[in-house]
């Protein structure tokens, strides 16, 4: 099965995954303040007195590697996908952006010899006319699309861990409100 990084750009712009971030300023500055407390904090002078344990919850932890992991699948994905396929949704986010024929045919040529290197046949027409400038657009987005797959991969299985620690949590909680009501 091919992954495309079409796939991996809809999932990077989640509103959970780009929430997640937080947690990589949020977690390490808690865990310092923490770790600087005498845990448990004992008050005193309320019955028999209340104890506060304040130790980093588990669920935090989850969050922690949950925006690691995130983290390094958007700097992957960064880095990695194709400038074609990262920044161009559609021809017409390209045709918007005021990118012309000249662009395509330039990035065509750089393509060509990727292609060369790396034993692929067909070519990609660099003599091509205005009027096709989105089947050029496509066809090169398209083979984009698919390219490095090791690195496709990788930046998927950051986000599938990511995503299930954050499973992990809202199943916890889950199941604790549950016990709490029933």
């Amino acid at each position: 099965m091919k992954l495309t990084w079409e796939t991996l750009n809809s999932l990077g712009k989640s509103r959970i995954l780009r929430t997640s971030y937080i947690w990589l300023l949020v977690v390490p500055v808690a865990a310092k303040v923490l770790s600087s407390v005498n845990s448990p904090i004992k008050l005193t002078g309320i019955g028999e007195g209340l104890r506060f344990n304040l130790e980093l919850p588990f669920t935090w932890k989850l969050f922690y590697l949950s925006s690691i992991a995130i983290s390094f699948a958007g700097i992957i994905y960064t880095l990695k996908c194709p400038l074609l396929v990262r920044k161009f949704n559609t021809f017409n986010d390209f045709k918007i952006e005021g990118r012309n024929l000249d662009y395509l045919k330039s990035y065509a040529k750089i393509l060509e010899g990727y292609k060369l290197a790396n034993g692929y046949n067909n070519s990609v027409p660099i003599d091509i006319q205005e009027r096709d400038k989105p089947i050029l657009f496509w066809s090169i987005r398209d083979f984009e699309n698919t390219q490095f797959q090791f690195w496709i991969w990788l930046c998927f299985c950051l986000y599938a861990f990511g995503l299930l620690c954050i499973a992990l949590v809202l199943l916890e909680n889950f199941l604790y409100v549950a016990k709490s009501c029933f």
